[in-house]
C-alpha cells in the first residue's frame, strides 16, 4: 500500500491513509474483516482455473457485499445504502 501510484490515487479520491501498527493488525480492523470475508465467502474451497477466474470471483463477491450485505455497525444497512443516505 506504499506505492506511489497508490498513495496519488486515493488522494485523488479523497482518501486519508491510515496505516495499522507493525505485527498490530487489529488497528486495522475493518479492513482485516472484509479480507477475511472476502476470502471466506469467494476463495476459500474453490480451485480457480487462472487469475481471471480469482478476480471474477472477487468482483462478483464485492457487488453482492455492497448492494445486499447487511453488516451490523451501520444499522444492519448494506454499504450501498450507506452511500445514497451520505
Amino acid at each position: 500500500y506504499l506505492s506511489d501510484h497508490f498513495q496519488n490515487q486515493i488522494k485523488f479520491w479523497g482518501i486519508t491513509p491510515s496505516f495499522a501498527f507493525v505485527a498490530e493488525p487489529q488497528t486495522n480492523g475493518v479492513a482485516e474483516r472484509f479480507n477475511r470475508t472476502l476470502k471466506e465467502q469467494a476463495i476459500y474451497g474453490r480451485v480457480f482455473r487462472n487469475i481471471t477466474d480469482v478476480r471474477e470471483a472477487v468482483k462478483t463477491f464485492v457487488e453482492l457485499y455492497n448492494s445486499e450485505w447487511r453488516v451490523e455497525k451501520n444499522g444492519f444497512r448494506s454499504p450501498d445504502e450507506i452511500r445514497q443516505a451520505a
